[in-house]
């Protein structure tokens, strides 16, 4: 039987103000702690006079945000513990204030006696299983990054074995040519001064070399030297639309009109 005490008490719960919000995501407590805050910082009353609920609204999931919502009463108008159900979002949500502050941990029915050192097991169990996870997902990052060094290093190395053996294959085939003897190193001495000797605005798009004469196509009429070591004579007309044939006379002969 109700007394009137316990009905005058009920008659006068105070009012609940209630909020939504959402977390980032992270581990569970990580979320609950954040929510803490955030319902702190939060509060449609100064934090002094206010006393404060969370409650989750989802389920955890890896990955996903999660939301909660924040339940406040003002301090001066609580007067015993109660319970009451409050609507967020349009869910129906349980909350106690008073009923829960205690000294020490509120246990259920469920984890009493004998339970109870099953779910102390569990849990311990649970933070192993968590501090694996975490160890094991700086271990993955430290890999990957690993990983990324390695894969640049051997991007690096084909980049360089690739050039070494293109280089290879020129003085093999210049060496296997007609009458070539000398002409291996003449042709990469033509082919270093080329590239050193190169115009800013010249747009070479092929070297040709063959027997000591070296030819380079272009894209424009711009010169594709600077060097002025060497006459450089342009063909009377393009070797195919928009691309020019230039001829490039021997180391130290400057002579022009030498292309016919």
């Amino acid at each position: 039987m109700i007394s009137e005490v316990e009905l005058l008490v009920r008659a006068r719960d105070p009012n609940i103000f209630t909020r939504s919000f959402s977390v980032p995501a992270g581990l569970p407590w990580e979320q609950t702690r954040a929510a803490q805050l955030d319902a702190r910082h939060g509060a449609p009353l100064p934090i002094e006079d206010a006393m404060s609920q969370i409650r989750r609204l989802d389920r955890w999931m890896p990955g996903r945000s999660g939301r909660f919502a924040a339940m406040y009463i003002r301090t001066r108008d609580f007067v015993g513990p109660f319970e009451a159900n409050v609507e967020v979002d349009g869910s129906i949500v349980r909350v106690a204030f008073g009923a829960t502050r205690r000294t020490g941990p509120t246990w259920s029915p469920h984890f009493r006696n004998g339970n109870l050192i099953a779910w102390l097991a569990a849990s311990g169990t649970l933070a192993t299983v968590s501090v694996g996870v975490s160890l094991s997902l700086a271990a993955r990052s430290e890999i990957g990054a690993e990983l990324d060094q390695l894969e640049q290093l051997l991007a690096r190395q084909a980049v360089a074995t690739d050039r070494l053996h293109r280089e290879r294959d020129l003085v093999q085939a210049l060496s296997v040519a007609p009458g070539a003897g000398h002409r291996a190193d003449q042709a990469l001495a033509d082919l270093a001064w080329a590239s050193a000797g190169r115009s800013p605005d010249g747009r070479i798009v092929a070297v040709h070399w063959d027997h000591g004469l070296l030819a380079v196509e272009t894209r424009g009429e711009a010169t594709p030297f600077a060097s002025s070591r060497r006459a450089v004579q342009r063909a009377d007309r393009p070797v195919r639309p928009g691309v020019w044939l230039w001829a490039v006379s021997p180391e130290g002969d400057v002579r022009s009109g030498f292309l016919r």
